[in-house]
């Protein structure tokens, strides 16, 4: 019995080692995971700065209707009001993140509320780009999403 305890203590800490380790080599900001309901929402990586033990990158990227399009990402059809919800397995500094929602084909956005890393969509019909930014100790970045309401 004291063998088994002994070699579970050993594989926790071992885990726990290798998933700081592997934080502290990160050369770039964690992906979110972007839900509907069940639906999972496919995303780009925006214009992001991060710095790792070893090496730091800042890169900048298109406007987000053509990153859309450049990363073949398709609306995604949610039901008018639905709540969208962003985690990230690394959570972002508090009250850092912010969402901004561009209308297609528009080269303007506009800020949108975020509440418990969730936000509503609106009523009216039509399809929109949502900009999720956050920021942690390491930096910051912004990752866009489209969906069809």
């Amino acid at each position: 019995m004291k063998k088994r305890l002994t070699i579970f203590f050993a594989a926790a800490v071992l885990l726990i080692g290798v998933y700081f380790i592997s934080e502290l080599f990160r050369s770039e900001p964690p992906k979110p995971t972007i839900t509907a309901g069940n639906k999972k929402i496919g995303f780009a990586q925006g214009s992001y700065c991060w710095s790792g033990l070893f090496s730091g990158k800042c890169s900048d990227m298109v406007a987000p209707p053509e990153l859309i399009k450049y990363a073949g990402l398709n609306p995604v059809v949610v039901s008018p009001e639905s709540q969208i919800t962003i985690k990230f397995r690394s959570k972002p500094k508090k009250n850092s993140m912010g969402a901004q929602l561009w209308k297609n084909n528009d080269r303007t956005a506009e800020t949108v509320q975020l509440k418990n890393q969730s936000l509503t969509v609106p009523k009216e019909k039509g399809v929109y780009i949502y900009g999720i930014s956050a920021n942690w100790r390491k930096g910051s970045s912004i990752y866009f999403f489209v969906v069809e309401v």
